[in-house]
């Protein structure tokens, strides 16, 4: 089969030196999840995880075949690297998953197996040595002197040391041993299916002004191998894979957070972040890790109005009454001196506090990764008490290409707070405000924002003349 992937250059280099080497009988050990003493998880957000695996046990001098069992099934074969104190790897193999009772039932046949039968009477099993001769359509066993055809019970197979565990698959190591002794060797190898994101729910106090938040990792195992007490982390950056020869896909990762016992680490540009120093994730489960806890966080309302007015000769004369959207923004700080890790981009749900009735669901949005101290922006959705309403009150043909409008937009609070509304609004080509009763400023070469307070119960307009040019 073609590699899709490539070999540690430990193993690569091992390949060639075995090619070279006499042939001779090798020792060989079996290791089971007996000698598996820590497994870290590091999972990325597009489909894959890195699985490092410590395991202990004896290894004598000279050349062995080392079967490491229970590793994960889905596997990645060619991404496998083993590594040890005064240890060469030679060649490497892979026995699949044998969970198919079927390929059960094949691997015994001509083997001793228990025919074990039950009384009607008592309920108690009864077994004897029997031997599987056929197993399709149904198992005929050779008991003693008796040939069973039509057997009225069940047949147990011997578990042997090459029979990998259910859901799992063993690799088949060539080494080259410098030293005799029990020692741990390192074992490495991706696996697809798993991947993470962000999620955040803030409860906002809109008299205090402030939030409380609460973050958790959500991690998705869509494997079909399942994971206990293992050491859980995830990646921030982009990390390329090359799936087929010429075809490199880059799988987007998302930075995490982490809990106050652990801290971030900078790998070469990527951004490496512990979440649990344990967790377990069974095969299809999606387990949320709690990572983020913060209250009294101070938080910034605002509204926000977007393309009111329509510029081009077709547009309407007049825009009906419309809500603006809510905007909460924070600055990602932690209080007091405690250090402030990055915020992952995700999703955030915010629910406003009621203290005499159930809270109220005010709206979500996805978040951009945030670094220390920068500002985390929600924007949640149209509200009723706070918006606008818009006029084209003169429209001027200066050529074919250009024109000159004159537009009114009135802004409205119904609300009983002040409301801090930010108006911005796109043009297309070239353009030039010339007059306003209200200054503007230039968020891009294609945006004006307009920027207002409206008090309670009141009513406040912006009126101004743009030239606009498009084409040529």
């Amino acid at each position: 089969m073609r590699m899709r992937n490539v070999l540690g250059s430990a193993v690569v280099a091992a390949l060639a030196a075995a090619a070279a080497a006499p042939a001779g009988a090798a020792e060989e050990r079996l290791w089971g999840g007996e000698t598996l003493e820590a497994r870290v998880l590091t999972v990325y957000a597009d489909g894959f995880a890195q699985i490092e695996e410590t395991r202990i046990g004896d290894v004598p001098k000279g050349t062995l075949r080392l079967r490491i069992g229970d590793v994960a099934s889905g596997i990645v074969p060619e991404s496998a690297i083993l590594r040890g104190d005064r240890v060469a790897v030679k060649d490497m193999s892979i026995r699949p998953s044998l969970i198919d009772p079927h390929a059960l039932m094949v691997g015994a046949l001509g083997k001793t197996v228990k025919a074990v039968r039950t009384d009607p009477r008592t309920g108690e099993d009864k077994s004897e040595n029997a031997t599987l001769l056929v197993i399709d359509p149904r198992p005929i066993l050779r008991i003693g002197d008796r040939i069973e055809v039509n057997y009225p019970g069940r047949v147990v197979l011997p578990a042997t040391p090459d029979t990998p565990m259910p859901g799992s698959a063993q690799l088949d190591f060539g080494l080259e041993s410098g030293v005799a002794g029990k020692r741990p060797l390192t074992l490495q190898y991706l696996l697809p299916g798993m991947r993470w994101q962000a999620d955040y729910a803030a409860l906002y106090d809109e008299a205090k002004g402030q939030i409380t938040l609460n973050g958790w990792i959500g991690v998705s195992n869509g494997s079909d191998d399942s994971f206990r007490d293992v050491r859980l982390r995830v990646v921030a950056g982009n990390v390329a894979r090359v799936t087929d020869p010429g075809d490199v896909v880059a799988f987007r990762a998302k930075a995490a957070m982490v809990d106050e016992a652990m801290r971030p680490q900078a790998i070469t540009g990527y951004r490496l972040y512990p979440v649990s120093k344990s967790v377990s994730i069974e095969a299809g489960e999606r387990k949320q890790v709690a990572f983020l806890d913060r209250a009294a966080i101070p938080v910034k309302r605002s509204y926000r109005v977007v393309d009111p007015v329509g510029v081009f000769r077709s547009a309407p004369a007049y825009w009906p009454r419309r809500g603006a959207f809510l905007r909460l923004a924070f600055d990602n700080l932690a209080a007091g001196t405690d250090p402030t890790p990055p915020m992952p981009a995700g999703v955030m749900r915010v629910m406003a506090y009621r203290p005499t009735e159930a809270d109220l669901f005010l709206g979500e949005d996805r978040i951009d990764h945030t670094p220390e101290g920068g500002e985390v922006v929600a924007q949640l959705g149209r509200v009723v008490d706070v918006g606008y309403e818009a006029s084209r009150l003169e429209y001027r043909d200066l050529s074919r290409n250009a024109s000159e409008q004159r537009f009114s937009i009135t802004l409205f609070n119904d609300g009983e707070r002040p409301a801090e509304i930010e108006v911005a609004q796109t043009f297309p080509g070239q353009w030039t405000i010339f007059e306003e009763d209200a200054t503007h400023s230039n968020r891009d070469s294609q945006t004006a924002v307009w920027k207002a307070v409206v008090e309670p119960k009141q009513r406040t307009s912006i009126t101004f003349w743009v030239r606009i040019t498009t084409g040529s």
